[in-house]
């Protein structure tokens, strides 16, 4: 595969001499991939995103769509003369009109009926040609939406936060259908997304943004098990932050930024329980449980020691009571 679209050192201030939006954001996103750009409230994702489409004006750096450069003085090409489609937040659907009316409402949309109706049987959303946006679910509205982008063809499909108006109930199965969409279209994929579940569920690559910077760049499984630092392990979910001579070794470890030393981080899943008698060679944390909590199919304990607090997800059949000694190690 070859780049499709390569970003490089993008930068974007709003305030005279204020902090920057974007700070200097490079990566490159292949033909086919589907990329992630995640981060807090504030990170610069939706602004990067909005200077991809040509929403934004960056203050600097370079955008090149596959092979051809869209910004700069000289050859800034405006939003409707990319070969992108951004998909926003709200879904941005024409309340007046039907489901039909909505997916070929886009350019050349129309043209190709037969692969527009292939979309919508791919969505499922065949049966809702003649239904009116609020008539149809949350998750109905962001296929239609999808349909009616990907109903123009485009090189690239830009995402706004694509499940963040979905119910948490309804979010984890229109995420899995979106991720059927996007593969069986092919059609390469830049979302930002605040839910690093996201990113995980779906994505090939990931950004991590905070503050307008890059703190990490890879596949979503390198970011969760082998998080750059303490603000991406703690981005991408629980997990424990400990020195690094506690653990043990050959493990991903980082400096702290924030001047607590080496650390490791280490999920709540990773832990398993130990008899430090027949586990000598192994650095073991033992310490006395002091809470324990039933999730459904695991337990999860946190357990409190003289240089540690964890937290660890161990199965049911694990019987121990608050107050108990326990070794665990991962």
């Amino acid at each position: 595969m070859s780049e499709l679209l390569v970003v490089r050192e993008i930068s974007k201030t709003f305030d005279t001499g204020g902090c920057p939006a974007v700070d200097q954001v490079s990566f490159d996103c292949r033909k086919g991939e589907v990329l992630a750009i995640v981060g807090g409230s504030g990170s610069g994702k939706t602004t990067l995103l909005r200077i991809i489409a040509g929403l934004e004006i960056p203050d600097s750096g370079e955008i090149m769509l596959d092979g051809e450069r869209i910004n700069g003085q000289t050859n800034f090409l405006p939003p409707e003369k990319r070969d992108c489609t951004l998909v926003f937040q709200d879904f941005a659907l024409f309340p007046n009109l039907t489901v039909w009316r909505n997916v070929t409402f886009g350019k050349g949309a129309s043209e190709d009926p037969e692969g527009l109706e292939k979309l919508m049987a791919m969505a499922e959303i065949s049966d809702l040609r003649d239904r009116y946006p609020h008539e149809i679910s949350g998750g109905q509205q962001q296929r239609v939406a999808l349909v009616r982008a990907l109903a123009t063809k485009p090189l690239l499909l830009l995402l706004d936060e694509p499940l963040s108006q979905l119910d948490p109930e309804l979010r984890e199965n229109v995420r899995r259908e979106l991720l059927a969409l996007l593969s069986e279209s092919g059609v390469t994929t830049l979302f930002v997304s605040h839910d690093t579940e996201d990113a995980l569920a779906m994505a090939d690559k990931v950004v991590v943004l905070r503050d307008g910077k890059t703190e990490q760049m890879g596949t979503p499984t390198e970011a969760y098990r082998k998080p750059a630092n303490s603000y991406v392990a703690k981005l991408f979910g629980k997990t424990n932050l400990l020195p690094a001579d506690l653990v043990a070794t050959g493990r991903h470890r980082f400096e702290d930024p924030e001047g607590g030393g080496e650390l490791v981080s280490v999920r709540p899943g990773e832990w398993r329980v130990v008899d430090p008698a027949h586990d000598s060679d192994t650095p073991v944390l033992t310490g006395r449980v002091k809470s324990i909590h039933d999730r459904g199919g695991h337990r999860e304990i946190l357990l409190v020691g003289e240089r540690f607090e964890v937290v660890a997800r161990l199965p049911l059949g694990v019987e121990s009571e608050v107050g108990d000694e326990l070794s665990i190690t991962c």
